[in-house]
């Protein structure tokens, strides 16, 4: 047979459908949109009343002496201590410094941020609204600003009368040695504390003002560092607050320079402590007395406070020279002839201090030379009473059992008259000297039952010993025996 056909080939397969077109390169990416400008209220009114607050960054607070330096960056006068850290150029720089000035706005310490007052919120509406800033590329620049744009940008702003105002308002300062180099910033605005409150409770508000401050302070950039709280109410406040704590300090520095002027004057030991007791007494008797009228302690009551040591001394160290040089043997006629002969003198010179005083305590309108003129009312009035019934009986049953003929006899029976009489006029010096220094202040402040075991062991052992010691042969025959 013959052979088949070969079958029919294939048809060819059609030809692969085109290749896609490649798809478009992706877009670059955008720099992150910054958040909302900040929105200040402008229905609110404005009350002078009420304290006004800056807040600074890139200047520090001056921590290492006190709170009125803390409070107040000008307290050197030369030059700021400056946050050498603080770069605003960086973005994420501004956008915390502008999440500071909605905090702010949104705090309950304060009432508004001042319109035009926020340098950072400034800058951003002149960076959005003005046309002609353009990078190296030709675009404009957006907010936040890049750290290589930043310093012309600004410099642009600095042109502007918004700029021009922060800088009169001390809101912004450069470098002295680049002066294109921003060395601080800030906000100002006006807060709810009203300018009248007294010095505790305002440093309750400073304290509130604080916790905020570290708040913020704890989650900013390092370029930003911390911020510092600044206002003339803080700064008085501050002052009233040193004067009033300084005044303990004050008042224990001119009891001691009265120790050592009544030692110098009358030679004896035991009449400077029981002068010191009687000072002591005579202080807690004008604090209480300003308690009881309700007088609100502040700076002029403390300097008042200290200048009544030096007034009520007076009296008792003529009494006590007097009793030291009288002639008799008996310590009550000794006494009665100092009363006898020095009464009429302190009465009258008392007298003419107070009638002095009390026109002012009574009649003055200002309400600080009023309070002046109360505390010496009382500091005169307390001088003379404890002068003459409680010095004069402390003379009587503590003051000295032997006494000099002359000064030098008795400088030498109070302090070496015998061993017993050394050490403890030694102990009564040190704890003198040691209560002045600062470190073992602290401590004694910090463990006052210690240290008033410490103070009470070294006023009385030198009247004990004074009092039941006798002295060594070589000083008794020089010594004039006192009975009571």
């Amino acid at each position: 047979p013959p052979p088949s056909p070969p079958p029919p080939s294939p048809p060819p397969s059609p030809p692969p459908p085109p290749s896609p077109p490649p798809s478009p390169p992706p877009p670059p990416p955008q720099p992150p949109t910054a958040p909302p400008a900040v929105v200040y209220p402008i229905d609110v009114p404005e009350d002078s009343s009420r304290g006004n607050v800056d807040l600074l960054w890139g200047v520090k607070a001056d921590t290492a002496t006190s709170l009125l330096a803390y409070v107040n960056p000008y307290y050197s006068y030369d030059d700021f201590v400056v946050n050498k850290a603080f770069d605003i150029r960086q973005p994420e720089a501004q956008q915390f410094m502008e999440r500071w000035c909605r905090t702010l706005q949104e705090s309950e310490l304060v009432q508004k941020v001042k319109p035009n007052s926020c340098v950072i919120s400034e800058f951003r509406s002149h960076v959005e609204l003005a046309s002609g800033l353009l990078n190296a590329n030709g675009q404009k620049i957006m907010y936040p600003v890049p750290a290589k744009d930043f310093d012309r940008t600004f410099e642009s702003f600095m042109g502007s009368e918004s700029g021009k105002e922060l800088m009169k308002a001390g809101l912004v300062g450069f470098e002295k040695e680049d002066q294109c180099r921003l060395m601080f910033m800030g906000v100002a605005v006006r807060a709810k504390f009203k300018r009248s409150k007294g010095s505790w409770d305002m440093l309750e508000v400073w304290n509130d003002w604080q916790k905020l401050r570290e708040r913020l302070n704890g989650i900013a950039p390092k370029s930003v560092g911390d911020a510092i709280v600044v206002s003339d109410t803080f700064v008085s406040m501050a002052t009233q607050v040193e004067a009033i704590l300084s005044t303990t300090l004050s008042i224990w520095l001119a009891c001691v320079l009265v120790v050592l002027i009544v030692i110098v004057c009358t030679g004896s030991i035991q009449m400077a402590i029981l002068i010191l007791i009687n000072l002591v007494f005579i202080v807690v008797f004008v604090i209480a007395g300003l308690a009881y009228l309700e007088m609100e302690f502040g700076g002029v009551e403390a300097i008042a406070l200290t200048v009544l040591i030096g007034m009520s001394c007076d009296y008792c160290l003529h009494l006590s020279d007097t009793f030291l040089t009288s002639r008799s043997k008996s310590r009550c006629k000794r006494i009665k002839d100092s009363i006898h002969h020095l009464g009429p003198t302190i009465i009258s010179a008392a007298g003419t201090s107070l009638l002095a005083s009390i026109p002012t305590a009574l009649f003055c309108q200002i309400l600080i030379l009023n309070n002046f003129g109360t505390i010496m009312c009382l500091s005169i009035v307390s001088g003379v009473l404890f002068g003459l019934l409680f010095f004069c009986p402390l003379c009587i049953l503590f003051g000295p059992r032997f006494a000099g003929k002359t000064w030098k006899d008795t400088v030498m029976l109070s302090i070496i008259g015998s061993p017993l009489h050394g050490v403890t006029s030694i102990f009564f010096f040190t704890f003198l000297v040691v209560s002045l220094m600062e470190g073992p202040r602290a401590t004694m402040i910090d463990n006052p039952i210690v240290a008033a075991v410490l103070s009470l062991a070294a006023l009385i052992s030198p009247l004990l010993v004074g009092i039941n010691i006798s002295p060594a042969p070589l000083f008794r025959q020089t010594a004039v025996m006192l009975r009571y």
